[in-house]
């Protein structure tokens, strides 16, 4: 019994020790949209050098265009590289060397960089509503010792504007309110006024 224990504790601290390289396979929500960074949750980080991370693709699209998008991944720790890409209201689709997860795009495996350099491909489909829509994006420059220390990432952000669809709907303003109340007091004094006059006349004939 005290074997079986022992080499479940084992695993145990194997799943914690290595969390970093179980996200070798992608993840999720670290996109910079949500606000929280690579570094959270026993990700990556302590690396000595920042890498550069940057979002090339169409900056305008039309209604239910698909644009084709790259994230640049350079220098940092400069062995291999993931990422994590979200954006609200339009449709990632997955390129090569990378998957949908939870509606964002994640790294099937992390890529090994290339002249300096580690690049993913995907694409964008834009929504039938007309407005501008922001892409976030993580980049991951990792040392590929498989550890969640001596890495590095940075955040890019690229805004895609679409014309040629439905405009959003109007935002309906409150009526109420104070100024609802305000409108209403000129009608509320008349009625007081003539109240007080009415009363008047009823004394003075009385009188």
């Amino acid at each position: 019994m005290r074997s079986i224990l022992s080499s479940v504790g084992a695993v145990a601290v194997c799943l914690v020790a290595g969390s970093a390289f179980a996200n070798s396979t992608g993840i999720n929500g670290r996109s910079g949209k949500q606000s929280v960074s690579c570094t959270a949750s026993g990700c990556h980080g302590g690396g000595s050098s920042t890498p550069t991370v940057t979002l090339e693709g169409p900056t305008a699209l039309t209604a239910g265009q698909t644009g084709q998008y790259s994230l640049i991944i350079s220098g940092g720790p400069g062995a291999k590289a993931g990422m994590n890409v979200a954006v609200d209201g339009a449709t990632l689709t997955a390129g090569s060397g990378t998957k949908v997860m939870s509606g964002e795009l994640t790294h099937s495996l992390p890529q090994a960089f290339s002249n300096g350099a580690a690049r993913f491909d995907f694409s964008l489909v834009a929504p039938a509503t007309n407005g501008t829509y922001k892409v976030y994006a993580a980049g991951n420059s990792v040392n590929g010792d498989r550890a969640a220390t001596g890495d590095s990432h940075a955040n890019a952000t690229l805004d895609v504007v679409v014309t040629g669809g439905s405009d959003p709907a109007p935002i309906q303003e409150d009526e109420g309110g104070c100024s609802a109340a305000t409108s209403g007091a000129p009608a509320a004094l008349i009625a007081v006024f003539a109240a007080l006059a009415a009363r008047r006349r009823r004394q003075s004939r009385q009188g």
